[in-house]
């Protein structure tokens, strides 16, 4: 029996690089997305099985509505929360309370929608795995102007350890990986110069690589150890220790 992957955000730049290395193998991803659909199109002949289900990440009620009607016809593994908005430069004081609803409901309260529904079954059947993209920002000194990012990888933090504590008996994985800043569309408003100043001023001198994440998601997703769970792995290259 194929593996069924729920996917959030399956068509961001990390999604859909995750997509990229594992489209040779026998999966079903269940690619719940919002926008760019065509990224999904381009794995139509490869042996991955993608199943596009477009959903309002913050609309609660689309997120619960299309996981509980894609539940009916698929037995979810694994589930992948890469959904999160852009970020918005600027100072805590000039932002808006709608800047951080949408972070809130985009990263956090979808994800809650989804699990809730997924997660009786994983405990029912006693495995699954689920995944966190969370930011090295949960390490050390978060950069400035980005209260409402770093503030919801901080509640998605809480909300792994709480459930590791609630079903990691019932052989369900819950894992988070933080990775440094990488080149993505999610930082479309950072100035680039920003970019250029953080991989000088990093250990390795460079940011890592779309590829270098996706790599040890799919170790994570693979591997069958059940006391690899509860982690936030570091993917920062030293830079946040």
């Amino acid at each position: 029996m194929k593996e069924v992957i729920l996917i959030t955000g399956a068509t961001s730049d990390l999604a859909f690089e995750y997509l990229n290395l594992i489209k040779n193998q026998e999966k079903i991803i269940i690619a719940f997305y919002y926008d760019l659909k065509e990224r999904l199109e381009v794995f139509k002949d490869n042996s991955l099985e993608i199943v596009p289900v477009f959903c309002d990440f913050s609309d609660i009620n689309d997120v619960s509505n299309k996981v509980v009607e894609i539940s009916k016809d698929y037995n979810i593994n694994t589930v992948l929360h890469f959904a999160a908005p852009r970020i918005k430069m600027e100072r805590f004081h000039k932002k808006e309370i709608k800047d951080y609803e949408i972070h809130f409901k985009i990263q956090f309260l979808s994800i809650i929608e989804v699990l809730k529904n997924i997660l009786p079954k994983m405990k029912k059947q006693r495995k699954g795995k689920v995944l966190f993209i969370l930011s090295s920002v949960t390490f050390s000194m978060p950069p400035k102007f980005w209260t409402e990012y770093v503030s919801m990888k901080y509640a998605l933090l809480g909300l792994l350890k709480s459930l590791v504590s609630e079903y990691g008996e019932y052989g369900i994985q819950f894992n988070g990986i933080s990775p440094s800043m990488i080149d993505s569309k999610l930082l479309d408003n950072l100035d680039p110069l920003v970019k250029e100043m953080s991989k000088e001023t990093h250990p390795l001198k460079e940011l890592i690589t779309k590829g270098e994440i996706v790599e040890f998601i799919d170790f994570l997703i693979t591997n069958n150890s059940k006391f690899l769970t509860g982690n936030n792995f570091n993917l920062s290259g030293g830079e946040s220790i």
